[in-house]
């Protein structure tokens, strides 16, 4: 229950994920968001064998590497709020007929945000461990369980975000000024994070034992 109450409040906390989710939502409706959801929930199929195989260690111990992807989750925030910012300036019947591959665009964006920030990596080798007993059992069969666990909740609380987004549509579709107005912001907190992430020289965890 500990472990499912701390999954929760980190699932409630704003960020890149849930901004791309709500964006989504807003802008073209339930099926863009969850198709965005379920981008970032993909990633997991990644992430999850990396961190039991023990790679998430090699991010603890290198701060070359864990350098390096930060700096790729960063250039690639840059490159969605560039995109976010030319939308703000498009027109909207412009933006209409470029809704065709809506979906597939929001799955590999969902999924290569997620994928390529770091701190989910390093989130989950310092939280996994912090629940498993090696008396009950294999420690990294375990771990799997509570990264399928965390997985899946992100999948359901991704899925509430994506709708309740979604529910706002109409009124959106007939205020154009916010949706470019919300593009704007939301270039503008994207290339934000990347900055921040660029400039942030906060320390890594230290390694679990």
């Amino acid at each position: 229950m500990l472990f499912l109450a701390a999954d929760l409040a980190l699932k409630l906390t704003p960020g890149p994920d849930m901004a791309l989710t709500l964006t989504r939502g807003m802008t073209q409706g339930f099926r863009a968001a969850w198709s965005s959801v379920l981008g970032t929930w993909a990633a997991g199929f990644v992430q999850v064998p990396l961190v039991v195989l023990g790679l998430a260690a090699i991010f603890q111990q290198s701060q070359m590497l864990f350098a390096g992807v930060k700096v790729l989750g960063a250039l690639y925030l840059v490159y969605l709020g560039v995109r976010a910012l030319r939308r703000c300036a498009t027109s909207a019947q412009g933006r209409l007929s470029a809704k065709a591959g809506a979906g597939q665009d929001a799955f590999w964006q969902g999924f290569m945000t997620n994928l390529l920030n770091p701190k989910v990596f390093i989130f989950m080798v310092a939280f996994l461990p912090q629940f498993t007993d090696p008396a009950q059992g294999p420690v990294w069969l375990q771990m799997l369980t509570l990264a399928v666990i965390s997985k899946m909740l992100g999948l359901v609380s991704g899925g509430v975000y994506a709708y309740g987004a979604s529910r706002i549509r109409g009124w959106l579709t007939h205020n154009a000024w916010f949706m470019r107005v919300q593009d704007g912001l939301l270039g503008t907190a994207m290339l934000a994070i990347a900055g921040w992430l660029l400039l942030n020289r906060d320390p890594l965890v230290q390694p679990v034992r």
